[in-house]
């Protein structure tokens, strides 16, 4: 997939171009980027992907930022898995955001030659979101390409959204999240030093620096798959501060189970989040907390055990 961070960066023929934040890339941007993926193939076209390299709140509200369900690397990635050709990760500003939806059309359109576009239902672009779907129909017959609508995706009844992904991970209903994404949720980052309270209790472990701006569960021991150094491991992960050893800032620590190698420090890790088995909760002594790891060992191998039957 070719990455640019600006339209008038393309310099090849014409295009299907579908719209959206695909903060996450849940079920439902998964289904507007497989509709232009179909129309490229079937008219011998390049799919593009046109989104922000931030949220567009980040321009001229900060604060109210919701926490992302993925970072930049992490959101490239997802849509290159989508198979599409290209990737416009345009910068996001109050000059950008300033434009009418006429402005915009013509913008894209001028640098992506498009013959079609594909957006979601609820898509709204230009100043303040002023333009609908029922606008960039409209648009599409003025400047030469034909518009696609993609109904809403439901999950039990309910429509797919980044909003209902975010809430299910502050519930702790990874298991939900899973459902909306198509996908486990993830946390990455590089393998850091610990508290080493894991060698303490004779369960190495390897611990994740709490991410910026990101979604995280809430405190407690979850079932995850950790892909590190090439490999996948069953690991049962805790987030939080250990309220039985409080000192130092929270964390993400992966006890992975069953593994006997080198330690990781330095190494990027991926935790895929399925499941939390319980809250975060204090222990009388060490010897408490170390027979709870080991339960939670067992429930981490019970949980993937009949998963994959």
């Amino acid at each position: 997939m070719k990455l640019l961070t600006h339209e008038r960066q393309w310099h090849g023929g014409e295009t299907v171009v579908a719209f959206g934040m695909f903060d996450g890339v849940h079920r439902g941007h998964a289904q507007l980027m497989r509709k232009a993926n179909e129309l490229a193939a079937l008219y011998d076209l390049t799919s593009v992907v046109y989104t922000f390299s931030s949220h567009p709140m980040a321009a001229y509200a900060p604060g109210s930022v919701p926490p992302q369900l993925d970072t930049r690397s992490e959101k490239v990635r997802s849509i290159a898995r989508m198979g599409v050709d290209v990737a416009v990760l345009r910068p996001f500003d109050c000059a950008y955001a300033s434009q009418t939806p006429e402005e915009f059309v013509r913008a894209f359109c001028g640098a992506l030659h498009p013959r079609h576009v594909v957006i979601g239902f609820n898509y709204s672009f230009g100043c303040k979101g002023a333009g609908k779907a029922q606008d960039m129909i409209r648009f599409g017959r003025q400047f030469g390409f034909e518009t696609h609508v993609v109904d809403e995706v439901q999950v039990d009844g309910e429509p797919v959204s980044s909003t209902r992904v975010r809430a299910a991970i502050a519930g702790g209903d990874m298991e939900l999240a899973e459902r909306l994404l198509g996908h486990p949720y993830a946390l990455c980052g590089v393998v850091m030093h610990g508290k080493r309270l894991g060698r303490t209790l004779d369960f190495p472990t390897a611990n994740l620096d709490w991410p910026t701006n990101k979604a995280v569960p809430p405190r407690g021991v979850y079932a995850a798959m950790a892909y590190v150094r090439g490999a996948w491991h069953m690991a049962a992960v805790n987030i939080g501060k250990h309220p039985t050893v409080p000192e130092g800032m929270p964390t993400i620590e992966a006890n992975l189970i069953d593994y006997q190698g080198a330690e990781f420090y330095g190494c990027h890790m991926r935790l895929e989040i399925c499941c939390r088995l319980r809250e975060e909760k204090r222990f009388d002594s060490l010897e408490e907390l170390r027979a709870e790891v080991m339960k939670n060992r067992e429930q981490v191998r019970a949980y993937f055990g009949k998963r994959m039957q």
